[in-house]
């Protein structure tokens, strides 16, 4: 079943790459995670790039990237709680 998990941002801010380029950077934690289900980004409109971790061992997980949604592709993962980090604008 797919769900669209909430992620709690955990720090955010924001750069400026170069006078015209600004780059939002947040960390995040998002609650019982299993695999096919979504955490929407609000606070972007586009992900440049991200990474996910288990919070249990610090093990990445698999997921992939479309606009400010990372779907969760790792196989077999059920109800994990995961922490993120996500730059993008």
């Amino acid at each position: 079943m797919v769900s669209d998990i909430k992620e709690t941002v955990t720090s955010s801010k924001t750069t400026v790459v170069t006078a015209a380029t600004e780059k939002k950077y947040i960390t995040f934690e998002a609650a019982s995670v299993s695999e096919t289900n979504t955490i929407t980004l609000g606070d972007f409109t586009t992900i440049a790039g991200a990474a996910l971790f288990k919070k249990s061992d610090g093990s990445t997980v698999a997921f992939t990237k479309a606009t400010n949604v990372l779907t969760v592709t790792e196989t077999g993962l059920s109800n994990i709680d995961l922490v993120g980090y996500a730059y993008g604008t």
